[in-house]
């Protein structure tokens, strides 16, 4: 194995066990995502580990595919979402009900959304014209817990985590059984998962993919594979905009432009404020029917 960069997700797999498994490790993208949002540790660290994850996904696809996370609940946390593009462009946000309400640095997710918590993966290929969409009930205590239950009902695979972020890193480990394993070596999952249980979180956050697996499984065949880059969501979308421009309406963009000179519009998931001066404003509305005159 050769090092790589951060910012990567590595596919692995341990040949003479028939165990597959993902490596991903952010940091420059990771804290983009982090910049000007002041989310308390609790938050931080969620949307972290949503975040690896995402991009642990994404290496088992063998067709780029975009990939949408959400958490949602009732709480005081009624919403993360993770986007990760068809380019591996990557975008997440946490929403909070109220700001003024103090949350605890220990407090885990499921408390966080508080009631009808639920997770959903949305996955569109570019050849499909129907997304793929699964929307299940929380299940279990943490993060961790609710995601392994939620790959065992889509996959059918016995799959474990290991996920962790902090303000400068997100980070995550994910290995899967593949039915071919128990005939290749009836022990090699449960001695897999032993062996990956004693990954430390500092390991976690700090080795790159070629250290930390040939720290872990010593003794197995890694075979991995190239690693992919995770970039952070940079592009302006300018039919978006002009579909939020149309949305908040002509005259009120007037009045905005008469009042401040410019057009300010705050994209919440990629974390973009866009300054949009009078003419390029406008443009949103360059095809709009001229009103009929008055009659008198």
């Amino acid at each position: 194995m050769t090092p790589e960069s951060t910012d990567c997700v590595t596919p692995f797999l341990l040949e003479n066990t028939d165990i597959r498994g993902a490596h991903v490790r952010l940091t420059q993208v990771w804290q983009r995502v982090l910049a000007h949002r002041l989310y308390p540790p609790a938050i931080r660290r969620a949307l972290g580990q949503l975040t690896a994850f995402a991009a642990l996904l994404s290496a088992r696809l063998k067709t780029p595919t975009r990939i949408t996370l959400q958490a949602q609940g009732k709480g005081l946390v009624p919403l993360v979402v993770v986007d990760l593009s068809l380019e591996r462009e990557l975008r997440a946000v946490a929403q909070r009900r109220d700001e003024a309400i103090p949350i605890a640095d220990d407090a885990e997710l499921r408390e966080l959304l508080g009631e009808a918590a639920q997770l959903a993966l949305i996955m569109e290929l570019p050849a499909t014209h129907t997304p793929y969409i699964s929307i299940v009930p929380w299940e279990g205590t943490t993060l961790n817990d609710a995601l392994e239950a939620f790959l065992a009902q889509s996959d059918q695979q016995p799959t474990r985590l290991w996920l962790s972020a902090d303000d400068q890193t997100a980070a995550g480990l994910m290995i899967q059984k593949l039915p071919t394993a128990d005939e290749k070596d009836p022990d090699g999952w449960r001695r897999t998962v032993l062996l990956a249980e004693t990954l430390r979180e500092t390991e976690l956050v700090q080795l790159d993919a070629s250290t930390l697996l040939t720290r872990l499984f010593a003794e197995e065949t890694i075979r991995a594979f190239p690693s992919v880059p995770i970039i952070p969501y940079d592009r302006v979308e300018p039919e978006r905009i002009q579909r939020l421009l149309r949305l908040i309406g002509r005259d009120e963009v007037e009045a905005m432009l008469a009042e401040q000179g410019v057009v300010e519009i705050h994209d919440e998931l990629s974390g973009h404020t866009y300054r949009l001066e009078r003419n390029e404003a406008l443009a949103a509305f360059a095809n709009d029917l001229p009103s009929s005159p008055r009659i008198h």
